[in-house]
């Protein structure tokens, strides 16, 4: 039960998210949306609700995905396709193609990567819902969430504070004792003209953690912890609080034994919330962050390359490698198997640029 120590030790300064230089898949049923214009059923028109932002049980390390989407239209529509610049990997043909035009010293060029790019960078994190008076079919599902500017300002001061601070990390995403978030999203004016998804007006501002700590629930909204192994989980938390706070040896020598002879019953409720997250959630990785382009995907992609750099239109130009000098060698399209074992997260768990908000 390595990874139990690993969580229950974890240092949520550690996430990866913290430490990197900061559609393929069909995951829309898998997004909790909070757009309060469309969502909200309070009077003021803001989107209220209660949830929990938790730890990827697959990946501990990997609980904040960095996602670079580029947008593109050609002659078949419109696709919404992810970046390699998402895993920090600058070998992206859409990426190298834009540095072709964009270095290739004209203006006429640059003005037209600047028309043609369109680029967006975002972080996902999983969620449970705790409450919502919006979406009450909502309560206790597990769901992946577009991660807001000023959410994860709040997240990073708390679970990776500034030496200078002097403040201790706090595990926000931890399953047992983690911080729930109060959402209060309002909404901002509207404007008819802008493309849903560039408009920035609704603000998260008002979002703010809570100071008691929440646990998870089964995905029906009922408790996953009976009143037993609440007390347990309770106890643990104020004795973990106590040696943080205590003004005297005595009394912070009490609360480490008490956090002592809790440990192991503890750790057994670790092992119960993660066997129950991995069998209800999506893993965040595979779910949000980029995975291949299958071949129709990279030949449409390589098209509309080849079209751009040569600053013809894809809407109205189809170029393909036949007829164009321009070319990218696309990657060969490997799907990613389901990794089963536990290793990885074994061994790890227990111890952006724009918000583009909203969908």
């Amino acid at each position: 039960m390595s990874y139990i120590d690993d969580i229950m030790g974890f240092n949520p300064s550690d996430l990866s998210a913290f430490n990197e230089v900061v559609n393929q898949n069909n995951y829309e049923q898998n997004v909790y949306k909070t757009n309060p214009v469309k969502l909200s059923k309070a009077e003021d028109g803001h989107y209220r609700a209660k949830i929990k932002i938790i730890y990827n049980p697959f990946d501990i390390k990997k609980s904040i995905v960095k996602q670079t989407t580029y947008f593109l239209q050609d002659s078949e529509g419109s696709i919404l396709v992810r970046s390699k610049l998402g895993n920090d990997d600058r070998e992206c043909p859409i990426f190298k193609s834009w540095k072709k035009l964009w270095y290739a010293g004209s203006e006429e060029k640059k003005d037209w990567a600047r028309k043609m790019y369109d680029r967006n960078e975002s972080q996902w994190v999983l969620v449970q819902v705790l409450e919502d008076i919006n979406q009450p079919e909502l309560v206790g599902k597990i769901l992946v969430w577009k991660l807001p500017k000023s959410v994860f300002a709040k997240m990073s001061a708390k679970m990776n504070p500034s030496v200078e601070s002097k403040k201790t990390p706090v595990p926000v995403m931890d399953y047992l004792i983690g911080l729930p978030l109060e959402l209060d999203i309002t909404p901002g004016p509207d404007d008819p003209n802008a493309p849903e998804r560039k408009q920035r007006e609704i603000s998260y501002d008002l979002c703010e953690f809570e100071s008691d700590y929440a646990t998870i629930m089964k995905v029906d909204g009922t408790p996953l912890f009976d009143d037993a192994e609440m007390e347990k989980i309770d106890a643990y938390v104020t004795a973990k609080a106590e040696v943080l706070k205590a003004k005297t040896a005595a009394k912070k020598e009490a609360a480490q034994k008490t956090i002592e002879e809790i440990t192991p019953e503890i750790k057994i409720l670790y092992g119960k919330a993660m066997d129950y997250l991995k069998e209800n959630a999506v893993d965040l990785v595979k779910e949000c962050a980029y995975q291949e382009w299958d071949e129709a995907t990279t030949t449409r992609v390589q098209n509309w390359i080849n079209a751009v750099v040569q600053m013809l239109d894809p809407k109205v130009e189809v170029v393909s490698n036949s007829t164009s000098q321009t070319t990218f060698t696309a990657e060969i399209p490997v799907i990613n198997k389901p990794n089963d074992s536990n290793d990885a997260f074994t061994e790890l768990v227990m111890g952006g640029k724009d918000d583009n908000l909203p969908f």
